[in-house]
């Protein structure tokens, strides 16, 4: 009994190491990289984005960031 037992542990085993019985391995492949589009120098668009980030930080805890980033910093978790 022992020997059939140690034969069925074995052959499972290999079984288990056989590739076909692996997951499928994700393809790796490379991301596109991110390239940052600072905001227009468009005067009125500036303008928009520093209203914006003054609703956003009226405490003016991120004053020292640009107002893309005070926007963003200050959203709330939802």
């Amino acid at each position: 009994m022992r020997a059939l037992l140690a034969i069925v542990i074995a052959v499972g085993g290999m079984l288990s190491l056989h590739p076909i019985a692996g997951a499928r391995e994700p393809k790796h492949r490379a991301r596109p990289p991110y390239h940052f589009v600072p905001p227009s120098s468009n005067p009125s668009e500036q303008a928009l984005c520093e209203e914006r980030a003054q609703n956003s930080d009226p405490a003016g805890r991120y004053a020292g960031y640009p107002c893309w980033a005070r926007e963003v910093f200050s959203r709330q978790p939802r």
